[in-house]
């Protein structure tokens, strides 16, 4: 460690989801992880799976047993808070932790806040989402998961979110109880800060992600198709469906030969100009990104940050978007649909179509929005937060 890192704190990092698969949240767990370790940070990681990953900057990696997965959600079970404490108590001693950040609402979340509390350490809980989204249909089970969730965790008490249906309510209820207990709340995006200090929960700070180092691709001949990147989980809140719709649209308006999408996940389907490539690690979403003129997010009222987004913007790719709310808060970066609906997406797209001048301005913003989210910058301030405490 270089003399002006001595007085660099030693950050205890947890989360409850398994790293083997790396969504949204384990992205941005890893990103903040790597981003201490690389300012001299001494970084301890305690999550399932924590030791099948090889991380790039020296950091501990602890993977607490196992008892199984919690069915649906694919949550491992770890047993409950109390009889985690042991294990997260004796790693805080036993590596002179100065501050516990978690990025989860379960029991080894719920375990690290409780004994940073006890030793007098603070702690920090990103939400990755206030905005938890289940079927109406399940709201009978939202006692179930109330009952679970307290067993796992130990609470039973606190403030409670009343303003969806029953299961959403019990869900956005998990975090908010979660984040009432943490010394501070870090919130990605300025709108769900807004939602988890109106729910109760406490000091929120809106605070970004780490975004990627900056590695921007040149603009891409104006000649050639107009070619997009949908990237996100195969879920129902992501809405594939309306980028597809779209395509469709754009088809039907212009022939099949001037705007071509590109999806990374999924199974293919027999949808003109579109190709789906099936699962693809990291390395080959930033080569797609790289080629393409924009990533689409056809989310609505789910979404908080989402990490395609910071990507895109490390590649200097803007990004288009169907929620009203996500436009706002990428400011110049982002596109946003007149409507939220396929149609809206579509005329969108045909406009970019016929004038990728269009695309110049969101493109600096975008580079702008992740040079201010690099990772020096982000640790700057995360220290001013953790020596707020």
């Amino acid at each position: 460690m270089r003399d002006d890192e001595k007085d660099a704190p030693a950050v205890l990092m947890v989360c409850d989801y398994s790293l083997r698969y790396l969504g949204g949240a384990q992205t941005a767990f890893l990103r903040q992880a790597e981003a201490l370790a690389s300012e001299g940070v001494r970084v301890v990681v305690l999550a399932p799976d924590a030791d099948v990953r090889s991380p790039e900057l020296p950091m501990i990696t602890i993977a607490p047993p196992r008892r199984g997965n919690i069915p649906v959600l694919d949550l491992p079970l770890l047993g409950r808070a109390r009889d985690l404490e042991p294990l997260v108590a004796a790693t805080i001693r036993r590596h002179d932790i100065d501050a516990v950040i978690v990025h989860s609402e379960f029991a080894l979340a719920s375990a690290a806040i409780s004994v940073a509390r006890r030793l007098g350490i603070p702690s920090l809980h990103t939400v990755h989402t206030f905005f938890w989204r289940a079927p109406a249909a399940l709201a009978p089970f939202a006692p179930v998961v109330s009952r679970v969730h307290g067993a796992l965790t130990g609470i039973r008490g606190g403030d409670r979110f009343t303003g969806s249906h029953p299961l959403n309510n019990a869900l956005r209820t998990m975090t908010l109880r979660v984040a009432q207990r943490a010394d501070i709340v870090l919130s990605p995006s300025k709108h769900q800060a807004e939602a988890l200090r109106a729910a109760g929960a406490g000091r929120v700070e809106a605070f970004s992600n780490v975004a990627q180092p900056l590695r921007a691709a040149s603009a891409l001949p104006a000649e050639e198709p107009l070619r997009l990147l949908w990237v996100a989980r195969f879920a129902p809140e992501k809405r594939i469906e309306v980028a597809l719709d779209a395509m469709r649209l754009v088809v039907d308006r212009l022939g099949a030969d001037r705007v071509h999408l590109d999806v990374a996940g999924g199974t293919h389907r027999p949808v003109e100009a579109v190709t789906f490539h099936g699962p693809v690690p990291g390395e080959r979403v930033g080569e797609l990104m790289d080629a393409a003129d924009a990533a689409l997010i056809t989310s609505l009222g789910f979404d908080n940050q989402p990490m395609v987004a910071l990507e895109a913007f490390a590649h200097g790719r803007s990004v288009i978007v169907s929620d009203p709310v996500l436009a706002t808060e990428f400011g110049d970066a982002a596109l946003g649909t007149a409507t939220p609906d396929a149609a809206g997406l579509a005329d969108l797209i045909m406009r970019l179509e016929a004038d990728r001048s269009l695309l110049d301005a969101p493109r600096a913003g975008a580079l702008a929005y992740a040079r201010e989210r690099q990772p020096a910058a982000h640790v700057a301030r995360l220290r001013e937060l953790i020596a707020s405490v």
